[in-house]
């Protein structure tokens, strides 16, 4: 039978699945593993859910989504993000953030451009450049992981197409001050190419601001936003989100829509709609949960083989290790030894030893434990 391989050949297996695929998990494993938050949706869009299939939920919608939905979002943007978006001519649902990603690449590049993307950074999107025949092009973050400006304005070519940001940040938890948004925005201006900005984790800052570059002055013909319902209606099974960008991208933006998907999952996105409208502030009644659980990884790492930068937003913390063995083994042993999910740091481009915590889908008896299990693992492996 045929051997050979496309496109895939060179791309990083699915990370988190490969790990899980080479450790004997135990049955009563903590996982600080894969992102997703511990609150389901509201009752409200699991009904309107639960009624579409019953009804007109086996059908196609438009391209683009219900118009209901995205006269919904367009609300929402104005409202929270103070984005002036047009349903019918700047917003597009997407069977979540990970696909409203790929739409992009595969509407604004061609075989051979570059995008810029800061690291440590989400494995997905690297990998979907790679998947477009592009060439990622990765400028590593400060100590902090905020954006060095010079270090990015440097990498830029004639082939790129775009400067990708998530804030607040999946692995590290960085929420970007404003000022740097701004000028990577402006930037992306002057050199007429695009801003993607990946906003999936909104509403998960902790004494710091969510900032939307498309809300700057006369910046939405230059920014390509993406949103998710995953995290903040704690639907991430649902498989919904959307995009936001210029105008002059929709009809070449409904042309990889309609071959991809052709249209979101329809029972989802009326679960959305009646997310926005009836529990439009879902993910903030939880938060206060969710802060005691960071507090909890705060105090249980204060130790002294790890470096821990406190940072404000998504819910990661991104730890360095103080040593030279790779942090995949790392990972392995703390699974198999210790009963503690992590995420090792190489999955996210960086270059040295460090785990990617998630404590979103933890109470605050799991979170002692799983610190418990993690601070004996790493003393013990380290030490």
């Amino acid at each position: 039978m045929p051997k050979f391989y496309g496109r895939t050949h060179e791309i990083q297996e699915a990370p988190i699945q490969k790990l899980l695929i080479e450790v004997s998990i135990p049955k009563d494993v903590i996982s600080l593993g894969q992102g997703v938050p511990f609150f389901g949706p509201p009752k409200e869009a699991i009904l309107a859910a639960s009624e579409a299939l019953n009804k007109h939920g086996y059908k196609y919608t438009e391209d683009a989504g219900i118009l209901s939905l995205r006269e919904a979002i367009a609300k929402k943007l104005h409202r929270e993000n103070h984005i002036n978006a047009s349903p019918d001519g700047n917003i597009m649902v997407t069977a979540g953030g990970n696909q409203a990603f790929i739409n992009t690449l595969m509407t604004i590049t061609n075989t051979g451009d570059s995008i810029i993307i800061l690291s440590p950074y989400y494995f997905n999107h690297f990998m979907a450049t790679k998947l477009v025949g592009c060439n990622p092009i990765t400028v590593e973050t400060d100590s902090d992981y905020i954006p060095r400006l010079e270090d990015i304005f440097e990498v830029v070519t004639p082939k790129t197409k775009a400067i990708v940001t998530i804030s607040p940040n999946n692995p590290t938890g960085a929420v970007y001050p404003k000022h740097i948004l701004k000028e990577i925005n402006k930037f992306c201006s002057d050199m007429n190419i695009y801003h993607i900005s990946d906003e999936t984790y909104e509403h998960f800052v902790f004494g710091a601001i969510h900032q939307s570059p498309a809300s700057f002055d006369k910046c939405l013909e230059h920014t390509i936003s993406i949103y998710s319902f995953s995290k903040s209606f704690g639907m991430p099974g649902y498989r919904i989100g959307y995009v936001v960008f210029p105008s002059h991208l929709y009809n070449e933006m409904l042309k990889v829509q309609d071959t991809i998907s052709i249209c979101a999952p329809t029972p989802s996105q009326y679960a959305a709609e009646s997310a926005l409208n009836s529990c439009p502030s879902h993910a903030k009644s939880f938060l206060p949960t969710m802060e005691k659980v960071r507090n909890i990884f705060i105090e249980g790492l204060n130790i002294s083989c790890v470096d821990m930068p406190i940072t404000n937003g998504s819910f990661y913390f991104f730890i360095k290790l103080h040593t030279n063995k790779p942090s995949w083994e790392i990972a392995k042993v703390l699974i198999e030894k210790y009963g503690v999910i992590t995420i090792p740091g190489e999955v996210f481009g960086f270059p040295y030893p460090a785990l990617r915590l998630s404590y979103g889908n933890l109470n605050e008896r799991e979170a002692k434990e799983g610190v418990k299990r993690l601070v004996k693992g790493l003393n013990k492996i380290l030490g």
